[in-house]
């Protein structure tokens, strides 16, 4: 579903910049840019998905073990859980580094103030088609945390990099 947000964006580009030359030609080359990002993503998505997968498997072997068992194996648990998703984010903010860098270059030459507005969309753009699937891994770390006993944890997107902390308690107590 395309952001009614991103729209009015848009409309507001186009009203503010659309009688500059490189305007259209910019936006044509981002068009073609999202487009093969998108097919970018779809295959991602296959490999993010085993991210996903790891959880899963970690949260049923949570499942079948004892509060003993779990206590026992706490340190190498919550290591599971924290490199697993601290791959997944990692992963994540590297793609979106990558395509910012390749709008970036798509928008060689145009004022400054345009190349702004230009790469905010852009970004906006690729959050709404990866947010299912960030939405979905951070279920499945919830899942887990809650069966390790996780007291909290965040996650946080900003502009350079996606980041995730938890706050484990030092021993398994439940």
């Amino acid at each position: 579903m395309e952001s009614r947000c991103r729209a009015v964006r848009m409309e507001s580009m186009e009203q503010r910049y659309g009688d500059h030359p490189g305007f259209r030609r910019a936006k044509a080359s981002l068009d073609q840019l999202s487009y093969e990002a998108e097919k970018e993503l779809k295959i991602e998505k296959d490999v993010m998905g085993c991210y996903g997968e790891h959880l899963d498997s970690l949260h049923r072997v949570l499942n079948t073990l004892t509060d003993e068992q779990i206590s026992e194996r706490y340190a190498e648990l919550k290591s599971n859980l924290f490199s697993t998703s601290m791959s997944f984010f990692s992963s994540v903010s590297e793609q979106l580094t990558l395509f910012l860098r390749r709008a970036t270059a798509q928008l060689r030459g145009l004022p400054t103030d345009m190349k702004r507005h230009l790469l905010n969309y852009m970004r906006d753009w690729w959050i709404e088609k990866i947010y299912p699937m960030l939405q979905k891994f951070i279920d499945k770390i919830d899942d887990v945390a809650k069966l390790l006993g996780v007291d909290s944890y965040s996650v946080s997107l900003n502009y350079a990099f996606i980041s995730v902390g938890f706050t484990f308690k030092p021993i398994f107590k439940k």
